[in-house]
């Protein structure tokens, strides 16, 4: 049970590693070859379902003046069979590199949780759901 546990822990070191690259394929590459996948965002509006309408908010994000990454200090994890979940209740964090932007760095909290099922000995996300926490 520890390998699927690393194992579903490294698709969000892949989720940084894609956001870092700027790659909205190796993002979608994170979900199952299905366009019945879910992606949630934190901003009224973002929500889309299937492969490519997915791929095609990302690509805009990744178009931003600044490089985004998650804060994985706080995450949760359960799995049983083939099925997992994983909550992440951090930050995320953008990190300048473009225009007047470069070298800024700023932190804004950020949570998201990811429902996975097991494919082809891999873990593969079928919903994304992100947001912003209000003042608790």
């Amino acid at each position: 049970m520890s390998n699927d546990r690393d194992s579903i822990l490294a698709t969000l070191s892949t989720l940084n590693a894609a956001c870092a690259a700027r790659d909205p394929n190796a993002f979608i590459e994170l979900f199952e070859d299905s366009d019945d996948i879910l992606f949630v965002g934190s901003d009224k509006g973002e929500v889309f379902r299937g492969r490519e309408s997915t791929r095609g908010f990302m690509q805009g994000l990744y178009g931003l003046p600044f490089v985004f990454s998650f804060d994985l200090a706080d995450v949760v994890l359960r799995h049983d069979g083939d099925q997992a979940w994983v909550f992440v209740d951090g930050n995320m964090v953008r990190t300048g590199d473009r225009g007047n932007e470069v070298g800024k760095v700023g932190r804004s909290p950020y949570r998201f949780s990811i429902v996975m099922v097991r494919r082809d000995g891999g873990w593969r996300w079928q919903v994304f759901h992100g947001s912003v926490p209000g003042a608790e």
